[in-house]
């Protein structure tokens, strides 16, 4: 038995037959009648490549089949979706993580606001005011210490509010110095390298999110559908999902019989009757090839 493949011009259901005219009268093509039939053989309507099986990339639990055998689908149109509500959590939570580490960025950037410095600047006056208030204080029970008005206690009490008047007013300074000085270099750097990571990390996760979606890659129509809603599909034991046939263009497959291989080259004219249309379809024959049957014959 010999497979014999033919590329017709329009083509929409199951055949009854193809009939091979002989080859001279090929070139009148145009009526069927008064041709010379030297092999007729059954055959069907295929898609001009091999089937394509779909897979999933990810393991998971389906969550819903949108085609049924013999639906018609467009690339890219959804075929199965598989629950990853972890991941949509997940990706959640990195958008988050995103948005603070922009934040801090631009913080970062945008240096102190001009609020910020009259407040520093208001703290520094504030504690200015209470070494003055301090260094008084001490003046005045230095005095009365030397005529026995004050004990010793008092006095080492008022020269250590000095010494923290002093440290809080030299804090004060350096804050204020800090906040015109701006942001360091690195620190910018760094904040932006945090904010590019979260962006990173955003994008690995809606490619992972992107993998429940098992979409079609090419125009064609679902010839099996091989999982049901509810089934675990796992990457350690990776089956097909879907099975899709193209149809951008048909060929019919005939079953020749081997006494009729002689009679049988590419290009011949083929007729081709279908058990729905009225009349002939013409194609032209694209490929032979044999094919061995379990009996061991050809």
């Amino acid at each position: 038995m010999w497979r014999l493949a033919l590329w017709p011009a329009v083509l929409s259901a199951m055949l009854a037959g193809a009939t091979i005219p002989a080859a001279a009268q090929d070139a009148g093509a145009g009526a069927a009648a008064g041709r010379k039939v030297v092999a007729a053989a059954p055959g069907r309507i295929e898609g001009s490549q091999e089937p394509v099986s779909v897979g999933a990339s990810i393991t998971g639990i389906v969550e819903k089949v949108t085609v049924r055998q013999g639906d018609r689908v467009s690339a890219g149109d959804v075929l199965v979706r598989i629950a990853c509500h972890d991941l949509e959590a997940q990706l959640a939570a990195r958008d988050a993580e995103h948005g603070a580490a922009e934040a801090f960025y631009r913080k970062l950037v945008n240096g102190a606001r001009p609020e910020d410095i009259d407040i520093a600047q208001a703290d520094l006056k504030l504690a200015e005011a209470r070494l003055a208030e301090a260094q008084l204080r001490l003046t005045r029970s230095l005095t009365l210490f030397d005529r026995n008005a004050v004990s010793q206690a008092t006095r080492d009490t008022d020269e250590r509010d000095v010494r923290v008047a002093t440290a809080q007013v030299d804090a004060a300074r350096l804050r204020l110095r800090l906040l015109k000085a701006g942001t360091r270099e690195e620190e910018v750097a760094e904040a932006k390298a945090r904010m590019i990571a979260a962006k990173h990390a955003i994008d690995a996760t809606q490619a992972e999110l992107a993998k429940c979606e098992i979409k079609s890659p090419v125009d064609g129509i679902v010839l099996r559908k091989q999982v049901s809603e509810g089934e675990l599909i796992s990457l350690f034991y990776p089956k097909p999902l879907v099975t899709l046939s193209e149809i951008l263009k048909y060929r019919v497959r005939a079953e020749v019989d081997e006494h009729d291989v002689p009679r049988i080259r590419k290009g011949q004219t083929v007729e081709i009757w279908s058990t729905h249309r009225p009349r002939a379809v013409f194609a032209d024959t694209c490929r032979a090839s044999p094919r061995r049957w379990a009996g061991g014959r050809y």
